[in-house]
C-alpha cells in the first residue's frame, strides 16, 4: 500500500476553519475535517495573521470546543507571535523549518490567493477554498487522495 507524500497540513484559520465574521463558529465541515487528518496521522499546522491578539485572546475568540491540542505546538505560527504576517515568505520558511520537511511534502489550505501564491513559492502544495458560505474545505481529504496520485 502506497503511502501519502504528505505529511503536514497547515491551514488559515479565518474564512478557512472559522468564519472570518463570526469567529466562534466554525466553517461547516472544517471540524470534521481536522478529526480525518489527524486520524489518518497527517501532521496539522497553523499559519494565520493574527494582528496583535495574543494566544489567550485569539483562542477566547475561537468556537468553545476548537482544540489547539490537534495541531502540532510549533507549528501554530500566529503572526502576532512570530513577528512576520502571511503573504511574506518568511512566515511560510519559518512554517517549514519548524515542520522539518520539504516543502513538497506539506499542503497549506487557505482562501486567500496571494497566500497561495506565497506558499507555492516556497515549494509547498496548496489549496485554494472558497470563503464561507460556500466553503468547500471538506473537499480537502479528497484533494490529498487526488495529489497522492499525482505524484
Amino acid at each position: 500500500m502506497k503511502t501519502s507524500p504528505y505529511e503536514v497540513v497547515f491551514f488559515d484559520l479565518g474564512d478557512t476553519l472559522v468564519d472570518g465574521k463570526h469567529p466562534t463558529t466554525w466553517v461547516p465541515d472544517a471540524r470534521g475535517v481536522l478529526d480525518l487528518l489527524h486520524q489518518k496521522g497527517l501532521r496539522l499546522g497553523l499559519i494565520s495573521n493574527t494582528g496583535n491578539l495574543t494566544r489567550l485572546q485569539l483562542v477566547a475568540m475561537l468556537p468553545p470546543d476548537f482544540d489547539l491540542a490537534q495541531f502540532e505546538d510549533h507549528l501554530i505560527i500566529f503572526s502576532s507571535e512570530v513577528g512576520v504576517e502571511k503573504p511574506g515568505l518568511e512566515i511560510f520558511r519559518l512554517a517549514l523549518a519548524r515542520a522539518s520537511v520539504e516543502a513538497r511534502k506539506c499542503l497549506f489550505c487557505t482562501e486567500e490567493l496571494l497566500h497561495t501564491l506565497a506558499a507555492q513559492q516556497v515549494g509547498m502544495h496548496v489549496a485554494r477554498l472558497q470563503t464561507p458560505p460556500r466553503s468547500d474545505v471538506g473537499s480537502v481529504p479528497n484533494l490529498l487522495e487526488q495529489l497522492d496520485k499525482l505524484v
